[in-house]
């Protein structure tokens, strides 16, 4: 068996206030960006080093993204990521990544991700008997929302789950207004992504958006995003979270009305 390559990089990113979400500290989507940062440093060193045939990143790429949420960002903190690669097979590419607030020194995230050649699982297609209680939300990919290799970024991905949890809280009939009014809102804490696509444009999708029970009667949310025309998975994610009550640092219980709307809320699907 061929002997593992490893590489360590770093790196220090400011928080910008134009990072902050409605809850006032850096939207879990926006922690990608940041490590995808630290990645794009980590690789150009590996080129530096002339060692950038570890990542064959015309042969690989993302196929699983694990991440942790550990603790939060806020304005004007600054970010401290540890990257390190590494490789064993010529078909799979191993990232851990590390992410610390530079003014405790606190864990704030810590992701892994998986690369290995494209197209090669097996093509799962919509069917509705899957989902018997689940939310549809639409994604027109923008032009402004495509980087420079013409894809949509890991980051802006959880833009659209995030969105989507949301918006399936409001379908379902939480009152989300007055859960923020007392200081309750929704906190995610790990989360699970798999990737068998890529997202273009002019092309259109649909997230899938399903409740689960999680540990210690926590929430998990599943998002199941299809292409509108195929019918074809792109992105399949579990994350699991809850509803905080911000103020007081303690889960909010809802009862069993809510709970009911939030399992049994049946909508028609939108292909």
């Amino acid at each position: 068996m061929e002997e593992s390559q490893k590489t360590i990089s770093s790196l220090s990113l400011p928080v910008r206030r134009a990072d902050l979400d409605i809850n006032g500290h850096v939207n879990n989507g926006t922690y990608q960006s940041y490590l995808a940062e630290a990645r794009i440093k980590a690789f150009a060193e590996l080129k530096q080093q002339g060692e950038s045939q570890i990542l064959e990143p015309d042969r690989l790429a993302i196929r699983r993204c694990e991440l942790e949420y550990k603790g939060e960002l806020k304005y004007p903190e600054e970010a401290h990521i540890t990257t390190e690669i590494t490789r064993s097979n010529p078909e799979s590419t191993e990232i851990v990544q590390d992410m610390y607030r530079t003014s405790d020194s606190s864990l704030v995230t810590k992701a892994r991700f998986i690369l290995g050649l494209p197209g090669e699982e097996k093509e799962v297609f919509f069917n509705e008997e899957n989902y018997p209680f689940a939310f549809y939300h639409p994604i027109s990919v923008r032009w402004a929302e495509l980087n420079p290799e013409g894809v949509v970024n890991l980051d802006t991905i959880q833009y659209y789950l995030d969105d989507a949890r949301i918006r399936s809280s409001y379908q379902c009939g939480l009152d989300l207004e007055g859960l923020r009014a007392k200081g309750v809102g929704p906190v995610v804490y790990k989360a699970e992504l798999n990737y068998f696509d890529t997202m273009t444009f002019p092309n259109e999708y649909v997230i899938v958006t399903s409740y689960l029970r999680s540990e210690k009667n926590r929430l998990a949310f599943s998002h199941d995003m299809f292409s509108r025309s195929t019918k074809k998975l792109v992105v399949s994610s579990l994350v699991h979270g809850l509803f905080m009550d911000l103020k007081r640092k303690r889960p909010h219980q809802f009862t069993e009305a809510e709970m009911e709307k939030i399992f049994h809320t049946k909508t028609t699907p939108i292909f």
